[in-house]
Order: structure tokens, then sequence, then C-alpha cells
């Protein structure tokens, strides 16, 4: 062992002070904690408020007493080599802790170190902490180890500064500081305070200790004057054995402050961009159902945060945020909401896992006239003509039973969706999927439960994925009197799950119906219905009455007015007959009653389905 030398506080010594008074409160809260524990647990347990997770991370991964697992921190000792002397590893912890110890706490730590049950530990360790070459124990039935005493080996104080490895120019410079410091039997704790004080601030134990021994002689009890150290309210021992007056307290806070915010301006260090994702422990996932069956719903991003300690902007995100869902895919107590949301087990309503009647498309067969003449065939994509092969694929022509959802021209995924309400869908209170980008609500789960909000209106709405359509929307279109083609915007909200609905009166060019034109297309609606009449025919009605042409996505939507139909039975029409041309490359579609005469495009029979 060296000898102890006399130093002055230099700035790096205070800030290594601070930063070992801040672990020292640290490795306490942990030592014999059954698992490691998260960074902020941690700060929550220690009396420093001054804190921040990285000055916290930063302070433990300097010092050799701490070990991490998995982002999770326990005492470096028992992650060491068991097959250590037993006695090594007992005087490791408690030189570690730095102050004398309870049996409890320490058969606890020997007990993780060794894989045995504390219990065992608390029989044995009062015979082995019996030796006092190694041990001492305090009133308070602490124990603590003989070389933080200063033991009076002699009645020579040459040998006794010798023996406790002591030097005599250092006991020289704390006399000359303390002069005036009287020690009192009754109060040694007061009379070492006082030295304290007097010696700058700090002074180690054993410099304390021999100068107790020295002014008290035989009145002299090393372990009693410890024991009185640390019960002292004006000053506190450090694991190193220095012992600083309270008021050095501040002078440390402060010190970390300015430690937290020099650490906050410094850039990602690489070791920690470098850490892998978060292994879920049983713990830690029923941590986390608890905390979603109490708040109700829980984003990822609060469950990882809360549990885990892992914010979205570190890279360990991705991958512990793929440990989470396989963690909770098959836990029946909560189900997934889509948009990285979990919540308690809801029940849906029956009414949001069916398609309702009014919005199915179904097929129509051909029909045959009394001359022969066949209508309503339908063609391969590969007989469509014009732009057709594309504008079947536009949201607008597609709806509910009637897309193709991998090959739909979605826009683009933003926080604001376009919609385009039609008729059918203003009255059944829907929407379809097929207008909105499968990533903006997501495609998982099945029945996605999300807040819609507008003017202080504020509803469950459902997403289905299975049924492509979203459910509970009439009173958000309550205040619409537009027929068809009114425009609003659903908006993302900064609160997961929670979504803007707006309307500002827009009409979208294309699907727009006023009352005039859904009073003659009502007409129609109401001749079919009262005769037999093929789509062809009512196709040719309703281009003959736009005689500058429909795009068309106009044309289906107000063809589907009239009857319900798949717009590749549209296309076909528009494909198999010579009227029927499209107006340049406007993508408008229009009827000529003087090609009427040439009928059916033969050299599309090839493309009729069988």
């Amino acid at each position: 062992m060296t000898r102890a030398s006399t130093v002055g506080l230099d700035q790096d010594t205070i800030r290594q002070a601070a930063k070992r008074y801040l672990a020292d409160q640290v490795y306490l809260y942990l030592l014999g904690i059954e698992q490691p524990v998260k960074l902020r647990q941690i700060l929550k347990s220690v009396s420093v408020k001054e804190a921040t997770p990285r000055l916290l991370k930063h302070v433990m991964s300097e010092s050799e007493r701490f070990a991490t697992v998995d982002r999770r921190w326990a005492p470096a000792v028992r992650y060491g080599d068991s097959r250590r002397p037993f006695e090594r590893i007992l005087d490791e912890i408690m030189s570690a802790a730095g102050v004398p110890l309870g049996i409890e706490p320490i058969a606890r730590e020997l007990g993780q170190t060794f894989g045995r049950p504390a219990e065992a530990y608390v029989q044995t360790l009062p015979r082995i902490l019996a030796n006092m070459d190694k041990y001492f124990r305090l009133p308070s039935d602490r124990y603590g180890l003989t070389r933080w005493l200063t033991i009076p080996t002699s009645d020579n104080e040459e040998d006794v500064i010798f023996d406790n490895f002591l030097s005599e120019e250092q006991i020289a410079h704390y006399v000359d500081l303390c002069r005036d410091v009287n020690w009192n039997p009754e109060y040694m704790s007061e009379s070492a305070a006082q030295v304290v004080e007097a010696s700058e601030g700090f002074t180690p134990v054993k410099v304390l200790s021999f100068l107790a021994w020295r002014a008290l002689g035989e009145d002299y009890d090393p372990g009693e004057f410890y024991e009185a150290l640390l019960d002292n309210s004006k000053v506190i021992v450090l694991s190193d054995q220095i012992v600083y007056s309270f008021s050095a307290v501040k002078t440390f806070k402060k010190l970390l402050v300015q430690l937290a915010e020099e650490l906050a301006a410094l850039p990602i260090e690489p070791d920690e961009e470098a850490e892998g994702p978060v292994e879920i422990t049983d713990t830690d996932k029923e941590e986390i159902v608890t905390l979603i069956l109490e708040r109700g719903t829980a984003s990822a991003e609060e469950l990882l945060e809360a549990v885990l300690e892992v914010s979205p902007d570190e890279p360990a995100f991705t991958g512990t945020l793929q440990n989470l869902f396989e963690a909770l895919k098959d836990d029946t107590r909560v189900m997934y909401l889509g948009d990285n949301r979990w919540s308690k087990v809801i029940t849906f309503p029956e009414e949001v896992k069916v398609i309702p009647e009014s919005l199915i498309v179904r097929s129509v067969e051909p029909f045959e006239t009394p001359e022969g003449e066949v209508y309503d065939l339908m063609l391969d994509e590969e007989g469509f003509e014009g732009d057709l092969k594309v504008a079947i694929y536009n949201p607008l022509a597609q709806d509910v039973t009637d897309e193709d959802p991998a090959r739909t021209d979605y826009q683009p995924n933003s926080d604001t969706q376009r919609c385009v309400l039609k008729y059918h869908h203003k009255v059944e209170g829907t929407f379809p999927l097929c207008q909105i980008n499968p990533e903006f609500f997501g495609v998982e789960p099945e029945i996605i439960p999300v807040t819609l909000i507008q003017d202080g209106m504020r509803k469950q709405v459902f997403v289905n994925n299975s049924t492509r359509l979203i459910y509970g929307l009439k009173d958000f279109y309550k205040d619409i009197t537009d027929v068809s083609g009114a425009v609003f915007y659903i908006e993302r909200t900064p609160k997961p799950g929670e979504f803007r609905f707006r309307y500002e009166g827009e009409v979208d060019p294309q699907l727009g119906i006023d009352t005039d034109r859904s009073l003659e297309l009502l007409d129609i609606k109401a001749r079919f219905e009262s005769q037999e009449m093929p789509v062809h025919d009512i196709v040719v009605e309703i281009l003959e009455r736009r005689p500058g042409g429909m795009t068309f996505p106009q044309l289906v939507n107000e063809v589907n007015i009239v009857r319900r139909c798949s717009r590749l039975l549209i296309a076909s029409i528009l494909s198999s007959y010579h009227y029927f041309t499209m107006r340049g490359k406007t993508g408008r579609w229009q009827y000529d009653e003087k090609k009427r005469s040439q009928g059916f495009n033969k050299s599309k029979r090839k493309y009729i389905k069988k």
C-alpha cells in the first residue's frame, strides 16, 4: 500500500469528488437488488435531482464499480469470476460501498454473485466478519474494513503513522491547519467537523482519526469515532474515505449541473451509437402490459421510453421496437391498434365488421336483346382503349369491393390525406380506403380504432383493413350538402391515434354532382329500375347529356349512382364500341351518335372474358 500524500483540491479533483458523490449513492441503491436496474429508475432513487440520464450514465461508465447488462445497471462485482476467493469478493463489495454495511445488503449481493439464496450468507457472515484484523463492527451492527481506521498500535506517534500508512508530512500539514481546534471527548464528531472546516473543507478519515487519537488518548475508540463521523450532519464521508464539510454538497451539485450541460452539448458518443436493441424480459413485459392497461392506450414511443429508456432518436429504437412487437403479439390482455399503438382489449361493434349492402359492387351478367345483340360483355384489361389501362387504378374510379389495392395509384403518405366523398358513402357514413395511402393508418391490425376530431367534436371511428372501409363518419358528414364530390382532409395530430377532420366546402371537379345533375341521374335510375336496361345504355345516356365528355372516374361515379357496377365493366363498354371515343389526350370520354351504326368493335372479340 502506498502512503498518502498532501494534495490540494484543484478543479479536476473537485469534479471527481462530485462524480464520486453521485456514484456512491447509486452503488448503495444497487447493492443487493436482484435484477439490473434501468437508468431512470436509478435517477428516481438517488437524492441528486441535478443528475440527468446522460450524466448518470457517464459517471457510472467511468467507474469500475458498475456493470451494464442490456442497458441496465448492477454492481460489477457480481459479473466477475466467481472462482475468486470468497473473502476477496467480500472485500470488493465492502470497498466499493465505501461505508460500513449491514449483514443483509452484503448477503444479498453475495447471493447475486454466487447464485445462492442470501439467507445462506446471513448465517455465515457474522463469523467471517468477526475477524478484527480485516473488519470492524460498529455499535449499529454495520461492518467496515479495518484499513479504513487509524488503529493505535503504539504509544509512539511515529509508529502509529507508519503502521497506518500515513506520512509525517501529511499529518504536519493538517496539524498546522487546525491548531485552534480543541478535541472534546464527549463531542468527537463536532471536533472532527471543525478540523474539516479548518482544513480547506476536506480531510482523509485516517488523518482525522489520527488527530482524534492524539488528542483523546485512551478515550479514543476507532469504531465509535468512525460511526460518529457517519452520523454527523455537518460532514459527509465519500467512498474514497475522504471527509468533506457538508457544505461541499452544494459545490458537488453545482459541478454536476455543469457536467450535465457539457455532456448535453456533445454529440452522441460512438459507444452509444453502437448499442444494439434491448431485449424485453418477462419483468419488462409485465410492466409494459400494466402500463397499457392503466392508460387504456399507449404508443411504442411511450412504452419504450418509460419502461426500457429507449428513445425514438436512438439507434437501438428500431430493433427494440421489433422486440416489443414480438413480446406483445400473443398476449391476450392487450391488442395492437396500428401506428405503433397498443390498448386494452376492445370489443368492436358488429356494424364495423361488415360491408353495407348498398356499397357492394356485384357482377353484371351480359344483357341480350330480343334481336340477339349482347351488351355488358367484360373484356380482359389488355383490350382496354386509350388511358383506361391506367385510369382503372385511379383511386377516384375505384371503390370498396371494386378495387385492386396492390395496383392502386395512391396519393403520397404524408400527414394529410385528401378524401373525395361519393354519394353512397355519404349515406352510409363510411369512406373507402382505396383513396387513402395504406401507410397512413397502417395495414395492421384488421380493425384500427382511431379518434377523429372536428371543431370540438371528438369521436371514435374504425378503420377496417379487411372490409377496406372507415366506419362512423355520419356525424362528420352532416354539414356536407353536396350529393357527391365534397372534399375533406384527414390530418394527423401530434397525439398518436388522433386525427383531425377538415372540411372547407371544396368540391372535386371530377366527382362533384350538383342538385340538378343528381335529379337527372335519379330519373335515369328510376327508368332503369322500372324496365330491363343494360349498363351500356346507362353509359350512353349519361354521356349524351355531357357533350363535352367525361373523365373515367367521373363517368364511373355517375353510373354507380344509377346502378352499382364495376369500373372494369364500364371500361369494357367504353373499349368495345366505335361510338365511345376519348377526346384527344384530355382523358375525357364522349359518345358519338354518328358512329352508332358501326356497333361493336370486332377486334375486341379476342379479349372477351369467357
